[in-house]
């Protein structure tokens, strides 16, 4: 159910790499602003984003700050002495002047001292009445400094370049194509939120986004497709040419412009699936030979790269060390989620390499799956020859693993937590709390469109990214985190930033900040003072935390309101919530279906028996179905009723047979019902049946899945 592919690119967003460097030395004081008197300066508020994890106030008088302030640095930092003066200009209206020094002088001053922390990207801030001293153990750790004053300006207050700031002295622990200009800006906020890691997916079934200069036609063919699915992947497409990639050169620009702001991009080229791009340029590369076309829909495409040709191989190392040539990152991403193996199994030459490498299928995985693992861990060996690491996502467990790849787990945290133990490195990005191209209100018919689920802000903040199953020595290979905005149904970058912003934040806290340390209110209230700074830099953003709704949609109370239910069969983990009872609290799910509302099954039937605790007289049974059809989720088949006097022998009483849905026809919330003759019992079994998926549908073949809430008895 991942949402895989992206309308015109896909931007993700990954924090401090590793979680050991996420405790950074920060010593600082409030800021107080005005036009007028010195009495009538505001103070400045540390209450910021990630919070500090210590405040201490001292008594000295505060620092004054204003446009004859000199910012000074030392050798090497005079980019971030031009950051500050830029910051401080955007806000308060005036630039400082920057100035390399020699001495200790009055003002604000930049310096590394290495040999002051033990952890690279730690900082200090330190105030006194006649100096600001940010001095860091690197210049990542200055620059990250530097985003904590920034943020702590209190922008509503400022007015006009006469405006004056005065720091009183505290001491802080701080623990769709997107065009090129529209990136820098994504990287500026990722530079805002104190994130030093940038994952940029260049390559899927819809486009590929990269030159090669060996390979010229997959931009000049494979950058564009002829018309794009309209909504969530029905039968109508539009006609509009679609599609742009980026030079090496602009890439390069790109590099420089994030590396300034200490931020590392990370590459990916998703392989051996996700590859039908590719494919309509150069066929020969394919299973089937083609012809193939740059994807019009999104999904999970069968047509992938010919694992047993060598000449697709020579292909990818090509691709891989010309991306390697651009990108200096000390990780490649290549991918290896959703890689069906449907053409592999009918494939001569696949079958051929199968044999040639005597891989065997065994109880846990097939064939296929090691010949993906030979895939992947053959190009992890081009990668590693130029002392470079790969990161692959969490199917890359499945078969032979390269011991020093890093499985970046989206399925869950489940892949995460196996790979720990087995002494991998570990980014947690489980759709379950950050998928940020997720609704994020109930409301979504206010919602621009998404591929669909629901991620409030408040999952974000609730995410625990060192799992307690495992041991301190084993969470020590969680290395950090990492947030998806999958770009399908985002074709422009506003729509980018609301999904991004305010989860963003909550990002930020979870990486940064201890999990026990957390107050979800007190983190609304700094949201606050963020929106603030998005408002001055014209970044768009959802404001539902601080517009609270309270959906109370309910049903009338009958038979089987609050009584005791049980179901044959458990849920699927993920959408299991508070179980059984959500079925018949009296209270309607909405319209997302990983609400926490509804309770979702694939591949086997909702069976659940409801105890209506005395004999009743009853002849109605409704309940209520999602439909998104994008996210795999059908109305049900067909639905039983049976009934029992001891709840040991039932009888069936009705049963209903229902369509199986189309495209045309629309996604919603559904109520089905049945009546049947009068019959009293004490007992009543509700048996809601799904199908695999039509043939219209991209996953055709796969069981559907049903999502159901609220059962009632009349």
């Amino acid at each position: 159910m991942k949402a895989v592919l992206f309308l015109f690119l896909l931007f993700q967003i990954n924090t401090r790499t590793y979680m050991k460097k996420s405790i950074l030395f920060l010593c600082l004081a409030t800021l107080l602003l005005s036009a007028c008197t010195k009495e009538q300066l505001p103070v400045a508020n540390y209450d910021i984003i990630p919070q500090p994890k210590e405040v201490q106030l001292n008594e000295e008088k505060p620092f004054e700050l204003g446009p004859k302030t000199i910012v000074y640095f030392e050798s090497g930092l005079q980019r971030e002495a031009q950051f500050l003066s830029e910051y401080v200009n955007d806000i308060m209206g005036y630039a400082m002047k920057t100035q390399e020094y020699q001495s200790q002088p009055d003002g604000i001053v930049l310096k590394v001292v290495p040999e002051d922390f033990d952890q690279s990207e730690a900082y200090e801030i330190n105030i006194t009445t006649k100096q600001v001293t940010i001095k860091g153990a690197d210049a990542a750790g200055v620059f990250y400094g530097i985003q904590t004053l920034r943020k702590s300006l209190p922008i509503s207050q400022l007015s006009t370049s006469n405006s004056q700031l005065t720091l009183n002295s505290k001491l802080s622990t701080l623990n769709s194509f997107i065009p090129l200009d529209s990136v820098k800006v994504y990287i500026d906020m990722l530079a805002m939120h104190n994130m030093n890691q940038f994952h940029f997916h260049l390559s899927d079934d819809q486009g590929w986004r990269i030159e090669i200069k060996k390979y010229p036609e997959l931009t000049e063919i494979g950058a564009y497709r002829n018309g794009t699915v309209i909504g969530h992947n029905g039968n109508l497409y539009d006609t509009i040419r679609h599609g742009g990639f980026y030079t090496q050169d602009e890439l390069r620009d790109l590099i420089e412009y994030a590396a300034e702001r200490h931020i590392n991009i990370i590459p990916e080229i998703d392989l051996p699936g996700h590859m039908q791009a590719a494919l309509a340029c150069y066929p020969q590369l394919g299973c089937t030979g083609g012809p193939y076309e740059v994807w019009k829909r999104w999904g999970v495409s069968e047509d992938v790269l010919c694992a047993g040709n060598e000449e697709t191989m020579l292909f990818v190392e090509d691709v891989l060390n010309e991306v390697m040539d651009v990108f200096p990152s000390p990780y490649i991403h290549i991918g290896g989620d959703e890689c069906p193996k449907v053409r592999w199994e009918k494939c001569p030459k696949c079958q051929a390499k199968i044999k040639e490498l005597g891989i065997k299928k065994d109880d846990k995985f097939s064939a296929e799956d090691y010949l993906q693992s030979y895939v992947m861990n053959r190009m992890a060996k081009v990668v590693e020859a130029r002392g470079r690491r790969v990161i692959g996502w969490d199917e890359i467990l499945e078969g032979n693993v390269s011991e020093t790849a890093i499985i970046m787990s989206w399925r869950g945290t489940e892949g995460g937590i196996e790979a720990a133990r087995k002494g991998h490195d570990v980014i947690m990005a489980p759709s379950s709390h950050l998928y940020f191209d997720y609704y994020q209100s109930e409301d979504i018919a206010s919602e621009p469109m998404c591929i669909g689920g629901y991620l409030p802000v408040e999952r974000v903040y609730e995410f625990q990214p060192l799992p307690e199953e495992l041991t301190p020595e084993q969470q020590k290979h969680i290395i950090g985190v990492q947030a998806n905005i999958w770009t399908e149904y985002i074709a422009h970058f506003w729509h980018v930033q609301y999904m991004a912003l305010p989860r963003m934040e909550a990002l930020t806290e979870i990486q940064w900040n201890n999990p026990r340390e957390r107050d979800f209110d007190a983190f609304v209230e700094r949201c606050r003072h963020m929106a603030q700074l998005y408002d001055l830099y014209h970044y768009t953003y959802a404001d539902h935390i601080f517009n609270p709704q309270v959906w109370a949609d309910t049903v009338e109370a009958n038979l089987a309101t609050h009584k005791p239910i049980t179901l044959r069969q458990q849920p699927a983990e993920k959408y299991t919530y508070e179980g059984a009872p959500l079925l018949n609290d009296g209270n309607l799910g909405r319209g997302a279906y990983n609400s926490g509302r509804w309770l979702g099954f694939c591949g086997y039937p909702l069976d659940a028996i409801i105890d209506l605790e005395q004999p009743a007289e009853m002849q109605h049974v409704r309940f209520h179905a999602l439909v998104n059809k994008g996210a795999w989720i059908y109305n049900p088949s067909q639905f039983k009723v049976l009934v029992s006097d001891d709840g040991e022998t039932f009888r069936e009483v009705a049963q209903k047979d229902i369509p199986i849905s189309t495209w045309e026809d629309r996604d919603g919330i559904f109520a089905y019902e049945v009546d049947f003759e009068p019959v009293t019992a004490k007992f009543v079994e509700v048996v809601i049946s799904g199908y695999d998926l039509p043939e219209d549908h991209s996953g055709f073949g796969n069981p559907a899945w049903i999502f159901v809430d609220e059962i009632e008895v009349e």
